[in-house]
């Protein structure tokens, strides 16, 4: 009987040891696994009227069927409005048109959600987690970044958990930045492996600084550069922006431009009172975005003066409290990531900024500025190249070769992908290969380890490739296909013939 006991013990020991070494091999191969979480930016995720039920009505973005059969409706009275300067029925009409659309993403003045409106949210299951898909982060980008922290670390935790794992990489995107940044200044860096920040706002966006600080303003010029980006890559690109340039020679868009900036005189405060303001004044993620020189103006514009009769005390603590928390910090922040896990900045360029501001001209991905994204990058305006001043005594190595972008100044500035010609919101494929390339990497990778990542990259759209980026010559295109006057007039001719040879079916379907 003792002997019997005996056996068993050993075996039980023997059993112990086994699960315990499979165990510990079970766990040694998941943290090989590491997950990577996904923050998306501003708008990255639909809002529903109820976000407990992911079939609710989408409340934006809006719906733009329905908002264009109203413009149709609303032309005829907009374009006689518009002839005799009459901002007054012009400004009404169109508060009357997107307003209904707008109200619905309304939060109230204290920045809270008055209604169940938001994003559907599920977490993902432990297969998911192992599976080595991205996972997405959803929040409701509309909200505290304070607050949407806080569900971030209760993610990363859970996913870390599901995962058998300690760190996750992380993946942010625009206003993902500002989310993670949140998370890191309050619960810290422990639980990052690495993190990718492309293109992102953690240093703010020119034109929304602007706008709240009330700078509105239109021009021939930021008209025409933005119809480019607009544009680039549809089927009539080149007919469609030489005609647009060519309106621009013919003086047609400064008239353009000074219709709309006499509407902006006569209607921009209502406007902004009216519509605006109870929708994106409200919205905290909007004043994380704001660049630190336009804060204070930016607060006074809009406490001080057009609200200046409302109680916004309990907004203003939360503005703050991000301010004094993340902003005021955000540079020693970054440092200490980098100093405790493999950071990468992906900055883009090519682009004049959002035509509706003074900065128009800002070297931009059509959004945010490229000296922004970048953290620090020194860039020429978009119509210019840098001066022999801002070149002089810096390294070529350091020079995009298009001479728009001097990369020594950056917070990383070995640690930071320029992508010439990707707009900001695109996830390429091929961009998602190289981050994720960068985040298995083991260490810190810089522009100097992969071959086929220098430093400048260009995009092209056509074929989805990231590839090295050279020197222009001075008959290249956009896309980098060198071409002569001739074909270039030959392709204008050919879209131009293609085009008019759908005017008919183009009537035929407005009409409908």
């Amino acid at each position: 009987m003792k002997l019997t006991k005996r056996i068993l013990c050993v075996l039980l020991s023997v059993l112990m040891l086994l699960s315990t070494g499979i165990l510990s091999a079970v766990a040694e191969g998941a943290q090989g696994n590491i997950p990577t979480v996904y923050v998306y930016g501003f708008m990255g995720s639909d809002l529903l009227e109820d976000k407990n039920d992911p079939n609710s009505k989408v409340i934006w973005p809006p719906d733009m069927n329905a908002m264009t059969e109203d413009i149709k409706e609303a032309l005829p009275t907009l374009v006689a409005a518009l002839l005799v300067d009459n901002w007054e029925t012009f400004g009404t009409v169109v508060i009357d048109l997107v307003k209904p659309y707008f109200e619905p993403t309304y939060l109230a003045d204290d920045g809270t959600c008055p209604n169940n409106s938001g994003v559907y949210f599920t977490l993902p299951s432990q297969s998911e987690v192992r599976s080595g898909r991205r996972l997405t982060f959803c929040y409701d980008w509309r909200l505290n970044p304070m607050e949407t922290a806080d569900d971030l670390k209760d993610y990363i935790e859970y996913v870390c958990a599901q995962g058998g794992v300690d760190q996750v990489n992380v993946i942010c995107h625009s206003l993902g930045g500002i989310i993670f940044l949140s998370y890191v200044s309050k619960y810290g860096y422990d639980r990052v492996k690495g993190v990718c920040l492309n293109t992102t706002a953690i240093y703010g966006e020119s034109y929304t600084g602007d706008l709240m600080r009330g700078d509105i303003v239109f021009d021939a010029d930021s008209i025409d550069y933005y119809m480019r980006y607009v544009l680039e890559g549809t089927e009539y690109d080149a007919l469609l922006t030489e005609l647009i340039s060519a309106m621009n020679q013919a003086g047609l868009l400064k008239l353009l431009a000074k219709k709309a900036n006499g509407l902006t005189r006569s209607q921009k405060e209502r406007v902004v009172r009216e519509v605006l303001l109870p929708m994106f004044g409200n919205w905290l993620t909007i004043w994380a975005m704001i660049p630190d020189q336009d804060v204070d103006a930016a607060q006074e514009m809009v406490f001080e003066t057009l609200c200046a009769d409302q109680d916004r005390s309990v907004l203003r603590e939360k503005i703050d409290d991000y301010n004094n928390n993340v902003r005021k910090d955000k540079v020693q922040t970054l440092q200490t990531i980098n100093d405790n896990a493999n950071l990468y900045v992906i900055s883009r360029y090519g682009y004049s900024s959002i035509p509706v501001t003074s900065s128009f001209k800002t070297l931009s991905d059509g959004t945010i500025d490229t000296k922004y994204t970048s953290f620090g990058a020194t860039t020429s305006d978009y119509d210019k190249t840098l001066t022999k001043a801002e070149l002089e005594g810096v390294s070529a190595e350091y020079i995009s070769p298009d001479k728009r972008v001097n990369a020594s100044t950056c917070l990383f500035s070995d640690q930071t992908w320029f992508i010439r010609n990707i707009k900001h919101s695109l996830q390429a494929e091929s961009l998602w290969t190289m981050m994720g390339e960068l985040l298995a990497y083991n260490g810190q990778a810089t522009v100097n380890t992969f071959e086929q990542y220098p430093r400048f990259l260009v995009y092209d759209a056509a074929t989805d490739t990231l590839s090295p980026d050279v020197a222009k010559t001075e008959t290249q295109t956009v896309t980098g296909k060198a071409v002569s006057i001739l074909e270039r007039l030959k392709l204008i001719f050919e879209q131009l013939k293609k085009l008019l040879s759908k005017i008919p079916a183009l009537a035929n379907l407005f009409n409908k």
